[in-house]
């Protein structure tokens, strides 16, 4: 019971002030850094090359590993061997997209500080704003943190069962089995090596430990992208939400009579700079979403770019390697875990896209609804209304090379894609 509510009081960060004003994003989020860091950005000495050892490190790692993959599933299209030839396929194109990874964001570095330092920002201004403003900012970064937790905990949980399928098979044949079971020591991905048993001493246990460090890698790398595209689009999202609070207030508490003064009657000009800077922080808002984007597409570009174009492929290789253990019998539970893994980050990005770009809409929305029309106030700013809704109107997306729009429409069509090709597969297998 009481780890229960330890786990509780972390889930909800009950022991943390959230009234007290120095808030910011380091003491609210203390992993964004630290994760980023493995993936070669440093924040204290920028241009160290240690920033460089272990995205280079684990990229050479990951290439020798492709190759070995490589040459599995040429054996595999060799020997027919089609459920062998899937699963190597599938680890192949999972293994490349870590180097992609690590390229991304160390060829955009600058984008990703610039992104950190626009949010540390959002957090210093709003969080001394009203309570209004901080209390919904607050209430969606609790948001992301229990996402971080639950979506670590879910990699996390993967890899051990990962680990745990082949250490329990293991552990029985060191302890249990007897010499005339004729057993094969179990790996956590199939194996195979030209004029060679990779189930040989030193073979099986060189293969092992590297397995198990590609597991690892693929885990801060993958699971923590994963975290990084959440966090930075429901902050924007957040922001999009507080330039709506921004306009549903734009006029209120101000004297509509001013505007038939003179315009340098000092009342006037009272209003007209309330309402100058009340607009101006809507307008910074919703343009330090668009830069925020612009930024997000340099790093997340390639990502996803890779996602879109081999995920269809992965994901009829996973369906055909469950059908087909389904039929003799067996249910492929890493497998299917492995495919909801993937379904799921897959679909998360294109859905938190088309709430961003449906609340891209809404701003222009709520700009006119904000009652314009019912108060000559409107007269002092109707140019920045009409530019704020005239840019609202251009909907906000990642733009990259092929690229297509982050949305659901995009996740139904490569859904679509993937169940194509596994029944064009069925169907030439069977």
């Amino acid at each position: 019971m009481g780890i229960f509510k330890g786990f509780k009081r972390i889930f909800f960060k009950e022991n943390f002030e959230f009234s007290s004003p120095d808030v910011d994003l380091d003491n609210f989020h203390p992993q964004l850094r630290r994760l980023i860091v493995p993936l070669g950005i440093f924040f204290n000495n920028q241009d160290s090359f240690l920033r460089f050892l272990n995205p280079v490190l684990n990229s050479l790692m990951i290439f020798i590993a492709v190759v070995m993959e490589m040459i599995c599933v040429i054996h595999g299209i060799q020997t027919l061997d089609y459920s062998f030839f899937t699963e190597c396929f599938c680890y192949l194109v999972m293994l490349l997209y870590v180097p992609v990874l690590y390229f991304s964001v160390l060829v955009n570095k600058d984008s990703m500080l610039e992104i950190l330092d626009q949010m540390e920002g959002d957090f210093k201004f709003i969080c001394n704003l009203g309570d209004k403003h901080r209390d919904h900012f607050l209430k969606r970064q609790l948001l992301i943190w229990q996402f971080f937790l639950i979506w670590m905990a879910t990699i996390t949980s993967v890899a051990f069962l990962i680990f745990l399928r082949t250490l329990i098979p293991l552990t029985y044949q060191s302890l249990i089995a007897t010499h005339d079971e004729h057993t094969i020591r179990p790996s956590l991905f199939p194996m195979w090596l030209p004029k060679d048993d990779p189930y040989r001493t030193p073979n099986y246990e060189i293969f092992m430990f590297f397995q198990m460090y590609f597991v690892c890698v693929y885990v801060q790398s993958f699971g923590v992208n994963v975290y990084i595209q959440f966090h930075m689009l429901i902050h924007n999202y957040t922001i999009l939400e507080l330039v709506i609070i921004d306009f549903e207030m734009i006029f209120e508490d101000l004297d509509e009579d001013v505007v038939y003064l003179s315009r340098y009657h000092p009342r006037r000009v009272l209003i007209q700079r309330i309402l100058n800077k009340r607009i101006q922080r809507i307008v910074a808002w919703h343009d330090s979403v668009f830069t925020s984007f612009d930024n997000l597409s340099s790093i997340q570009g390639p990502v996803i770019c890779y996602q879109v174009l081999f995920t269809p492929i992965v994901y009829c290789l996973m369906m055909f390697q469950i059908a087909d253990k389904l039929e003799g019998g067996q249910l492929d539970i890493y497998f299917a875990g492995l495919l909801s893994v993937f379904t799921f980050q897959l679909w998360m990005p294109c859905y938190i896209g088309s709430l961003l770009r449906n609340k891209g809409f809404d701003v222009g929305e709520a700009c006119y609804n904000s009652s314009w029309n019912t108060t000559p106030l409107s007269r002092m700013i109707r140019n920045d209304i009409v530019i704020v809704m005239s840019r609202a109107q251009q909907p906000l997306s990642m733009q990259f090379f092929c690229l297509p729009d982050l949305s659901l429409e995009t996740f139904s069509s490569i859904m679509s894609s993937a169940y194509s090709y596994f029944n064009m597969i069925r169907q030439s297998n069977n």
